[in-house]
């Protein structure tokens, strides 16, 4: 969805034909429907802190114009989610954006997120823009575009045919792989475990002998590895070879068959992922709609030039 947006906003800022209009106050990059985009939030956004020195604005504009391009589209598009929460009166009041600040900070301890702040050259005022941003954009999914969002039965059932091999669960296996640089000493090791209820636990008792835990799907190990735990049962080993520190052996502790998982089973996956599709699809008809009937002005200098960048 992010992707869509960004290349939509740029599409729309690249066509304006009318970026001049009214002159804009210092400080001001965009317009959008009279709202003000500063230069102040669009370097926040960028992640430049850019001393721009009085009366060099517009230079700086014009040497930053491609940089900026998409921190610009972001902006406006936020802009565009406030004005729609507005008028339909679900903008996020003061205490949503304290009580998710409250929810932030209570993550660091003590004074740390203030310290962290003026470490970064944070301005309170421009974070807090930041956050009250973030929760107009959730808003806007939460109770704008996933209503319209419906995923019926038949849609699961068909995108799981079309689908079934990415739900297959592939034949893996967990084992240990045992090292050591004496072979005997491995071996003893070896015929102890065999013994054990718990071969993890006693072949920690040995002091030349390493043991690491490994997993994975049978199809992702090496071949002379797969052949070897092909051959063993779980709570087997394979014979004593050189490897590793300077002899190794593999014993196998768990083994999963293949399987495919049914559509009952990865049901709320499919759904969340017609979810995401619906959505993203809601989400490019809002902005085609709201970019249409809004009235951008874009500084001059941020307007990408014909034929290029």
């Amino acid at each position: 969805m992010r992707a869509l947006l960004l290349a939509g906003l740029l599409m729309a800022v690249a066509s304006l034909s009318g970026c001049g209009g009214e002159p804009m106050e210092p400080g001001v990059v965009a317009l959008v429907n009279g709202r003000p985009v500063t230069l102040k939030t669009l370097e926040f956004v960028h992640g430049l802190k850019l001393y721009v020195q009085p009366g060099g604005e517009g230079e700086e504009l014009k040497r930053l114009k491609s940089e900026y391009g998409q921190a610009l589209a972001v902006l406006v598009v936020e802009s565009l989610v406030a004005q729609e929460l507005e008028r339909r009166g679900l903008e996020p009041g003061e205490a949503d954006v304290l009580r998710a600040e409250t929810a932030l900070r209570d993550g660091y301890p003590g004074n740390a997120f203030e310290l962290t702040m003026a470490e970064e050259g944070v301005e309170p005022a421009i974070w807090r823009e930041r956050l009250r941003a973030r929760l107009a954009m959730d808003t806007l999914v939460a109770q704008v575009l996933r209503p319209r969002v419906v995923i019926t039965p038949m849609e699961v059932q068909a995108y799981y045919k079309e689908h079934s091999r990415e739900f297959a669960q592939p034949a893996a296996v967990k084992f240990l792989r045992i090292e050591s640089k004496n072979a005997e000493s491995l071996k003893k090791a070896l015929d102890a475990a065999a013994k054990a209820k718990d071969p993890v636990d006693l072949l920690t008792v040995f002091d030349d002998v390493s043991i690491q835990t490994q997993a994975g799907t049978v199809e992702s190990l090496p071949r002379k590895w797969r052949d070897t735990l092909a051959g063993l049962k779980p709570g087997q080993s394979g014979p004593v070879g050189a490897g590793g520190a300077g002899f190794q052996a593999l014993l196998l502790l768990e083994r999963s068959e293949p399987r495919v998982e049914g559509v009952t089973q990865v049901y709320p996956l499919v759904e969340k992922r017609l979810a995401e599709a619906k959505l993203s699809a809601e989400f490019s008809a809002w902005l085609e709609k709201a970019l249409s009937g809004a009235v951008l002005q874009i500084s001059p200098a941020l307007v990408p030039e014909k034929g290029g960048g």
